[in-house]
């Protein structure tokens, strides 16, 4: 179906996009240039800051080579530490405090003899979960063995003076220097070599040691020790941006290097008998990074410059550069970057450029927009009142302004409309109405068959009220009555069929479905008696006269829909039901109540509402009995919705003792009956429903009824 659009809206839609596509092309064309020189020089700066990492990480492990080189030929490196002190102390503390990347210096000699120095500098968590004093800055740590031969430890905490803050030994040590990875490595070769990554014993940190063999009177190894942490931090610091990723590893897919220290550490946990070659690199969490490593597998070299890799949706600028072998283990840096770090500025420029470009053409839009909305504003402004009385939506009226005629003829046209709509809605249903508008409903005459509730209502001798009022009196106290009375039904979702003087006619489950209608009828029913109430009262206060109603609700099926001829129709229900529910409203005047139920409308309406049974009945018009009930209101402690008509404590008793003394009635023990009936009129006082029983009691006494008689009572009278 082919789209209209609005006027105005071609005129600037076609303006607006002749513009914005110049716009882009521009652009898109800068863009695009920009980008490329943008991804070149990206490249460039990669492989600085690749060579830049290279040879940082380089001139940190050759530091660590180069000391532990020149620390075997030292003369005391053999010495074996005293309680006090080694001779070498004081060149290991001069040398973590030049190379604070380094976190330990020791020896380990062959007989199980051990000699530490640990620098504390900024390790306040270590510190805190080691008990150690907060001013401790340097940290010892010897193992010997006494004239026992029994080995003992003995740690030292020591200032930025490197005077002793506190210290602690201990006897039958577990740590023994020879079971760990840099002393078995060193003890199987001539040079220093680099460890596998294992934990520190003092810290339970990751980390790696540079370590070489001497030989002296007990032989041993020299080692220091590189926290993976400090090397981290290392590589953390030269990030180039966000999204950026850097890391060191080996062929085997050990990280010895990430920027997250967390993620390294649970990539060192992951074990090679339960995992991939790459399942240590894939637990950092950077598919960058695993998906760079799967390419440098897939090459035959070992170096990766100037590629770019498509990995999640997002191309990343990549490389890998290894690091010297001398080290003993083939180790690489890989980096990778998002492209977007380097062209989002561009894009970004880009954006700004469209957008400026966007609010120049806007300000040349007003005038445009302000001629082409002079003409269509009242027409769309028509529609919406249009649509609005399609969707049955009638309380606003129409005026709309326009220095067009047609335009203004047309509004009248539609103001006249909605007022004949709106009048019309006050003749019949006001739901058929808007259905039929809503839904464009053509009426044609029939009707379906569906159960229903009615509801019949009537005031007490109105004909005698009448003659004692003027005729505006009597018009003006009904439409103030009808008024109330049609408020009440209407909220409540029922239909009003017709008025019949003072009477009303209204039933529910037509036109609109509604499962609940014999619930929503009670519920009418008791409401309509408290508002009555109010308004009898305001009557009284005037010296008017009451208006005392009552009402029959009955629950059955009927046929509902347009009846009439082609040319005048009345939607309307008719049926037995609809009879029936005008004789039980009729039938309030010999029973003594207000409200009749029907035993369907009763069985349907919900456990809330209190009920009297008033006996059983056969209205005029009728051969088959029927059981009806006195709606007296909702029951005792009754919440929400219910609560405005929960009954006394007095009526609930009254209620069980009426309903045991009409069960002896209607069995016949009509001695009993009149026994029952009696104190309930003495101890609550006058009420006509019991004192018509009370009456039929005491003639039953007199003449009891045939065998035939069930406890029907027949009525020939309205």
């Amino acid at each position: 179906m082919r789209k209209h659009i609005p006027l105005h809206v071609n005129i600037l839609t076609i303006f607006t996009v002749l513009v914005t596509t110049i716009v882009l092309i521009v652009i898109g064309y800068g863009h695009k240039s920009n980008s490329d020189s943008a991804v070149i020089a990206a490249h460039q700066l990669l492989r600085r800051v690749e060579m830049s990492m290279v040879e940082k990480t380089q001139a940190l492990f050759d530091t660590a080579f180069r000391t532990v080189d020149t620390f075997i030929n030292f003369k005391d490196i053999g010495q074996k530490a005293s309680i006090h002190s080694h001779p070498l102390e004081s060149v290991f503390f001069k040398f973590l405090e030049q190379n604070k990347d380094f976190t330990s210096i020791f020896i380990g000699f062959e007989d199980g003899d051990f000699f530490l120095v640990s620098s504390l500098h900024g390790r306040n968590e270590l510190k805190k979960s080691l008990g150690i004093p907060e001013n401790a800055v340097w940290y010892t740590q010897t193992i010997a063995h006494q004239a026992d031969k029994q080995r003992y430890e003995l740690r030292k905490y020591l200032d930025t003076g490197f005077v002793t803050v506190g210290s602690s030994a201990e006897l039958h040590v577990q740590y023994d220097p020879r079971r760990r990875p840099w002393f078995r490595s060193a003890s199987e070769t001539d040079i220093a070599t680099l460890s596998d990554i294992y934990i520190f014993s003092l810290s339970d940190e990751p980390g790696i040691t540079v370590s070489r063999r001497f030989d002296a009177t007990v032989k041993g190894v020299v080692g220091v020790d590189l926290s993976l942490a400090n090397v981290s931090h290392f590589l953390k610091s030269q990030l180039i941006g966000p999204g950026n990723e850097i890391m060191i590893f080996d062929t085997i897919g050990n990280v010895y290097a990430y920027p997250d220290l967390n993620k390294l550490i649970t990539s060192i946990g992951i074990t090679e008998s339960d995992s991939t070659k790459n399942a240590k690199i894939a637990a950092l969490g950077s598919p960058a990074l695993t998906a760079l490593v799967q390419l440098l597998q897939t090459k035959d070299t070992d170096v990766i410059h100037d590629q770019s890799l498509l990995v999640d949706g997002t191309t990343h600028l990549v490389g890998i550069e290894p690091l010297p072998k001398e080290y003993g283990k083939e180790l690489f840096i890989a980096l990778t970057v998002p492209e977007s770090t380097f062209t989002g500025p561009i894009a970004e420029v880009g954006k700004r450029t469209f957008f400026v470009s966007l609010g120049m053409l806007f300000l040349f839009l007003p005038i445009l927009y302000f001629v082409s909305k002079r003409i269509s504003r009242p027409l769309k402004i028509l529609t919406q009142k249009v649509e609005n009385i399609k969707a049955f939506k009638l309380d606003s009226p129409i005026n709309v302004q326009s220095n067009i005629l047609e335009i203004r003829e047309l509004s009248k046209a539609t103001e006249t409309m909605r007022e004949a709509l709106n009048a019309f809605g006050s003749y019949i249903p006001k739901p058929l109405v808007k259905a039929m508008i809503v839904n464009d409903i053509v009426p044609t005459l029939g009707g379906d068959r569906r159960e229903m509730t009615f509801l019949f209502s009537d005031i007490k001798d109105f004909t005698t009220i009448s003659e004692t009022l003027t005729p505006e009196q009597v018009t003006s106290s009904i439409t103030s009555y009808l008024e109330k009375m049609s408020w009440t039904i209407l909220q409540n979702k029922g239909t009003i069929d017709k008025y019949i003087g003072d009477s009303i006619m209204a039933f529910w489950n037509a036109p609109v479905i509604n499962t609940e209608h014999a619930f929503h009828a009670c519920l009418t029913a008791l409401q309509c008696r408290n508002v009555l109430s109010v308004f009898n009262q305001h009557r009284r206060n005037n010296n008017e006269p009451e208006f005392l109603t009552r009402m029959g609700v009955h629950t059955g099926e009927a046929v509902v829909g347009n009846i009439g001829s082609s040319d005048r129709m009345d939607y309307t229900a008719m049926g037995a039901s609809v009879n029936l529910a005008s004789r039980l409203e009729g039938l309030n005047k010999y029973m003594g109540t207000d409200i009749l139920i029907s035993r369907p409308t009763m069985l349907a309406a919900g456990d809330e509402f209190l009920f009297r049974f008033a006996g059983k009945v056969v209205p005029k018009g009728t051969t088959d009995g029927l059981c009806v009930y006195e709606l007296l209101g909702t029951k005792i402690n009754a919440t929400g919705m219910y609560a405005p008509f929960s009954v006394s404590e007095e009526i609930m008793q009254k209620t069980e003792k009426w309903e045991a003394a009409i069960r002896l009635f209607l069995s016949r023990d009509f001695a009993g009956a009149k026994a029952a009936f009696t104190p309930l009129l003495e101890e609550y006082g006058a009420d006509p429903l019991i004192e018509k029983y009370l009456k039929l009691t005491q003639e039953f006494s007199i003449q009891s009824p045939d065998d035939s008689w069930n406890g029907e009572q027949s009525f020939d009278v309205k």
